[in-house]
């Protein structure tokens, strides 16, 4: 769970503000967006998270939710089995 959680670090600090490949060549080509519906996070930003502490946070939740239910997940299962 540390790995994981200094993956989230470096990410959240060194990742996020490299720009996407495809952002990239789209403003080399002149493409413009034409949404057909407003998404509930338009391009990933969450509002009023723009900074890499909260960014951080927020991973650093995350991880910590994914773990724990992975764990109650493995935890039903050996109590099943040895049923």
């Amino acid at each position: 769970m540390t790995i994981a959680i200094v993956f989230v670090m470096i990410g959240a600090f060194f990742l996020s503000y490299a720009l996407e490949t495809l952002d990239v060549q789209a403003d080399k080509l002149g493409a413009q967006e034409h949404p057909i519906y407003k998404p509930p996070l338009p391009d990933y930003i969450i509002p009023g998270l723009d900074n890499p502490w909260a960014t951080a946070l927020l991973g650093i939740m995350s991880t910590l939710l994914i773990f724990a239910i992975a764990f109650a997940l493995a935890k039903l299962l050996k109590k099943n089995k040895s049923q």
